[in-house]
């Protein structure tokens, strides 16, 4: 796989963090995986550090820096923000559904 230098690799992890929704976010076991309609990168655990990997175009590109640690407790951070906020809208409309029911007669 050819390197993926740390410039690029910071840059690309700065726009996955400030925009999270954009990217299919998913932890595994493994690590953190997301895509977008142009890339598809993870972060995962390799022995004691944590790789950070693109892939564009068919091609796979790594940073093994050492430096993606952080990131990943970031990424893990920001995923369960999204999914309370997801969680809160879902109650929100059933709570809204069951207003709607009770106000109904019968």
């Amino acid at each position: 796989m050819p390197d993926l230098k740390i410039q690029e690799a910071k840059l690309l992890f700065k726009k996955i963090h400030s925009n999270p929704k954009s990217y299919d976010l998913k932890i595994n076991e493994d690590g953190i995986a997301g895509s977008d309609d142009k890339i598809s990168f993870r972060l995962y655990r390799k022995e004691e550090r944590v790789d950070f990997e693109v892939t564009i175009d068919g091609l796979t590109f790594t940073n093994t820096t050492g430096e993606w640690n952080n990131a990943m407790v970031m990424l893990q951070s920001t995923i369960k923000k999204l999914e309370r906020e997801e969680e809160n809208i879902k109650i929100e409309q059933a709570i809204g559904k069951l207003r709607k029911y009770l106000s109904e007669e019968n």
